[in-house]
């Protein structure tokens, strides 16, 4: 399920577009039948339980047809869709335009009317929708009805709200939502997507007074996710309970999170209705070659530029509406290849697959519930420092969606049960209310209207031990200390290795850590500030000081590891193995403690020299994993690593006698573990080691702006606008401009990133940079087909995204994370490999290459965090948190150049019109006030209850509490009076 929001005015005239106008679109027994052989979609249909409020309380009868008239009201005026009367209060005038700080005349933000819930069945739902005999398609299409109606009404209970009191205090339940839901067949591109628009009025009546007012959209966006894992959840079950499908788990390229497709539907063919980007390239690849045969030469990369936007106009679809049977005839046509030429029978015997029974509420023991309870707060808060009651029903739902249920009740019953379960061996961050709350400010289950319903926020009791113990490390002075004056003598001279010396502002920071005698230290930088060199001057100061070997190095990352070697000289590791080798310890130990013993008695022989040669590995073992005291362990981008991470390799170097010293940016990216424990530290204490001294960027105003950039400062955005640095336009535009200016670029003989947010455009990039080197010659064209679906050959540019230490090159072993150049491709599907930069050469084995390799050219923020490269070019989207965003905008000495899609959809395969059209400026700004950044549980304790107690909150709060004492003062008075009236 994805949610738009739909400005005042407009929205409504893309629902009714593909409406059909003909004599068909008369109530009937089904849509399907009515609009086989009629173009276009059924009509509206009213749904939710506040159409009993319209009217002046006649009430709206769900599933009347919705006529443009009554979507125009409702999104357009904000009225009651029969009587045309306002509902609550009238929309104002809107805000008038604005100059931005560029001096351009900027369109004012518009009233948000209403908001567009899109539920989508799933590819293999679609596909056998699409492909099945008329019976069949009803019945999957009744399905989905059900499913997403029954999810609406949940939603109504339990997640839709308003606000009332003094500045909004009071979160009220509502009486139900005005919705109109519309159907839709097919995707953008044409190809089978079951999915239908339930657009919510931003209109609710309150529960407590009948009164109508906006929405809180915060609620409805916080329990999105949980919504959609209910739609998807009892979909499946409706399926299964009437047509018997059997559904299979899926990976995700990019996730842990499985996803379930209908069992017997295969990838190969879902993919065939997922064809809109291989339709442009398909296109743009024939307009090449009529380019190459008319004019004899290969285009250059601006020429390819011009021939895929070409092509993209060329392949979009036209606006003219189509039957669903006319729809069914193409789709079934594609299919033959996939299902042969009988594709009804083919979906027939998906019929009959499920082998699992339809379970009630009570048929599930205590004990199985209480296990996933405990499997799911688990999962939620190994991911994530804090959550709430959403997050970890959103994740019960992922676990039990293998289990089908005989209702869509069960399995709500049993969600939130296990949720309650879950919640209750968490702990709750958001203090209980201890003040007086009147009766009538509350609601039925006891629970005050002062807090919206499910908002507090939880973390688990190890969560906070954790956080403790590294502030009590951070706090504490027994840490081992080098000497003042050998601190100060290194950092005067020439670090080794290097021809400069620290700067002061790096100099001051090495000898305040070097001689701090803190157990646990931090040095906080911004991006480009120097803090790769800082390292390395610690490092010269501790081995100075301690000796060779007593420095050692740790990164989130292999490949962060390498980079940390390169920079301090010395060993490093991954911090993750690291710990993970650590922990075997005590069993090495055993282990070398018995074969000591046993050596002792024995006499010479093979079996004596096998056991000395194994407890010489085992001496190195633990010799090698081991920390001592007087030791430094430097753990770099450690805003990167998680707290229990950090809190097990501090109690190691407790232990020993040893320093721990984070180094990193609490302004760049979190971890994908319960993170905030850097920023925790850093913050602790007002005389943290900085560096504030940006020295990457060749540019004067760019060291200043990338630090408001790091903070999200106002107008930082219009600062990049005005030199240069930000494009704005549609996706396929500015994927376009992005990849031509990083040819440029490249071609030039600079180092070059492209980056993104997120792995879709990612993969999109790589496959633009593939075909163009392909079209000069510089890569083969065939080659092995890769896990996410792309065709590496020789010449390509690829990553590895796994560990392997059995796979080594010259340079050391394989790393997640490490660019490599194809070198050959061998029949078997193997590959090798040298490293794009400097020597060594590996051989990939076919297994690792299908599950493990992917085309270079463009990286993600995560990856790209650390690296330092002559150009930037980065793509940005409404949904860019600030970190990432920073992360992107760092990279380049020379220049780091923003795209921004100033036309986002969250759901672009179910958008039947253009979204509207944003300045870019405009999204970075709202980009750099969202952050990303993981807090700890100990931060949020305090935020939330500095939220509680504030002035201005508890001043809201009072004067409700009396403008309620007063009403009811009022009420009391007129009652007695009408009672002393009547003589009563």
């Amino acid at each position: 399920m994805s949610i738009r929001r739909m400005t005042l005015g407009s929205g409504y005239r893309y629902l009714m577009a593909s409406v059909a106008r003909g004599d068909a679109a008369a109530p009937t027994a089904s849509p399907l039948a009515a609009y086989y052989s009629e173009p276009g979609t059924p009509p509206g249909r009213f749904l939710g339980a506040g159409l009993a409020g319209l009217e002046r309380g006649r009430g709206v009868q769900p599933g009347a047809l919705v006529s443009e008239e009554h979507l125009w009201r409702m999104l357009g005026m904000l009225q009651d869709p029969v009587t045309g009367e306002p509902l609550g209060r009238p929309p104002g005038a809107e805000r008038t335009a604005y100059v931005d700080g560029l001096n351009r005349l900027r369109k004012a933000p518009k009233t948000v009317a209403g908001f567009d819930l899109t539920f989508t069945a799933p590819k293999s739902v679609s596909v056998a929708w699409a492909l099945a005999d008329e019976p069949t398609r009803r019945r999957l299409h009744a399905a989905h009805v059900a499913a997403l109606e029954f999810v609406s009404e949940y939603a109504e209970r339990t997640v839709f709200a308003t606000r009332t009191g003094r500045g909004g205090v009071v979160s009220e339940d509502v009486r139900g939502v005005v919705a109109a839901a519309f159907d839709h067949w097919d995707s953008r591109s044409g190809d089978p997507q079951l999915h239908t628009h339930v657009v919510v009025l931003n209109r609710v009546q309150a529960a407590s007074d009948g009164q109508w007012r906006t929405l809180d959209s915060k609620a409805l966006f916080r329990a999105a996710v949980g919504l959609s894992e209910l739609y998807n959840g009892v979909l499946a079950d409706l399926v299964t309970a009437d047509l018997g499908y059997g559904w299979a788990p899926e990976r995700r390229r990019h996730s842990p999170v499985e996803k379930w497709e209908v069992a017997g539907v295969g990838e190969a063919l879902r993919a065939e209705f997922s064809q809109r980007s291989t339709e442009i390239d398909a296109a743009k690849d024939a307009l090449v070659t009529d380019f190459v045969a008319g004019r004899g030469r290969q285009p250059t990369p601006r020429e390819v530029l011009q021939l895929r936007q070409r092509a993209t106009l060329e392949t979009r679809p036209d606006k003219e509406l189509h039957s669903l049977g006319e729809l069914v005839t193409g789709w079934r046509s594609r299919a033959e290849p996939f299902v042969g030429d009988q594709p009804q029978a083919w979906v027939a015997s998906l019929a009959g697959r499920n082998d699992l029974p339809l379970l009630r509420a009570g048929d599930l023991a205590e004990g199985m519930l209480d296990d996933a309870a405990q499997v799911a707060l688990e999962v939620v808060s190994g991911k994530r420092s804090t959550f709430t009651r959403a997050n970890v029903f959103a994740e019960v739902l992922r676990q039990i969606h293998g289990v089908r249920f005989a209702s869509p009740g069960d399995r709500v019953a049993v969600a939130e049960w296990i949720t309650t379960l879950g919640l209750e061996r968490a702990v709750a961050l958001t203090p209980p209310d201890l003040g007086y709350v009147p009766d009538e400010l509350r609601r039925p289950d006891g629970t005050s209207r002062f807090r919206p319903r499910d908002s507090e926020v939880y973390t688990t009791q190890a969560l906070l031990d954790a956080e403790e113990r590294l502030l009590a490390a951070g706090r504490a002075m027994d840490g081992p200390t080098a000497d003042d004056a050998a601190a100060a003598a290194v950092c005067a001279g020439d670090l080794p290795g290097r021809h400069h010396p620290l700067s002061a502002e790096q100099a001051a920071a090495v000898c305040r850590i070097a001689t701090s005698g803190r157990a646990l230290d931090v040095l906080v930088g911004p991006a480009g500030a120097g803090k790769s060199t800082a390292m390395a001057g610690i490092g010269a100061v501790w081995e100075a000081q301690f000796g060779p070997g007593s420095v050692v190095g740790l990164a989130p990352s292999a490949a962060a590891a390498e980079v940390l070697s390169e920079a301090v000289g010395v060993p490093t590791e991954n911090t993750a193995k690291w710990l993970a080798e650590a922990a075997r310890q005590p069993d090495r130990v055993a282990e070398l403690e018995a074969l000591t013993a046993a050596l002792d008695r024995a006499t010479p022989s093979l079996r004596t020299r096998a056991l000395l040669r194994r407890a010489r590995e085992l001496s190195a073992e633990i010799d090698r994993w081991h920390l001592r005291r007087g030791q430094l362990v430097i753990v770099d981008e450690a805003s990167m690593a998680g707290t229990f991470e950090l809190d097990s390799l501090t109690a190691y170097a407790r232990t020993a006698g040893a320093k721990v010293l984070l180094v990193g940016d609490w302004a760049q990216l979190s971890p994908v573990a319960a993170g905030g424990a850097f920023k925790l530290l850093a913050t602790d204490r007002e005389d943290a080691p900085s560096l504030l001294d940006v020295r990457r960027f060749r540019h004067e105003w760019e060291r200043d702006a990338s630090l408001k950039l790091r903070t999200g400062a106002k107008g930082v955005a219009a600062e990049y606008a005005r030199h240069g640095r930000v494009r704005g336009g549609d996706r396929e535009s500015m994927l376009d401009e992005l990849f031509a200016n990083w040819c440029d670029d490249v071609a030039a003989g600079r180092r070059s990133l492209m980056v993104a947010a997120d792995t879709a455009t990612v993969a999109d990039l790589n496959h633009r940079a593939r075909a163009q080197r392909v079209a000069e010659g510089l890569v083969v064209d065939s080659g092995v087909t890769v896990a996410e679906g792309s065709v590496i050959g020789v010449g390509d540019v690829v990553v590895t995204r796994q560990n392997q230490r059995d796979l080594g090159s010259a340079t050391g072993w394989v790393k997640n994370g490490d660019q490599w150049v194809v070198a050959a491709v061998y029949a078997d599907g193997s590959l090798t490999v040298r490293r794009e930069t400097g020597a060594g050469v590996a051989r990939l084995h076919a297994q690792y290459v299908r599950e493990h390799l992917e085309l270079g050219y463009a990286t993600t923020a995560h990856r790209a965090q650390g690296r330092t490269v002559d150009t930037t070019h980065a793509f940005v989207t409404a949904t860019t948190m600030r970190e990432p965003l920073y992360v992107m905008a760092t990279r380049g000495r020379e220049s780091n150049t923003l795209y921004v899609d100033t036309v986002y959809d969250p759901d672009a395969a179910t958008a039947h019109r253009s979204p509207s059209v944003r300045s870019p400026s405009a999204v970075l700004e709202e980009v750099l006030g969202r952050s990303g950044a993981e807090l700890s549980a100990i931060e949020v304790r305090t935020r939330e209850r500095n939220t509680g107690a504030s002035p201005a909150r508890l001043h809201d709060e009072g004067a409700t509490i009396l403008a309620v004492d007063r009403n009811r003062r009022g009420q009391q008075t007129s009652a007695r009076q009408m009672i002393e009236h009547r003589g009563i």
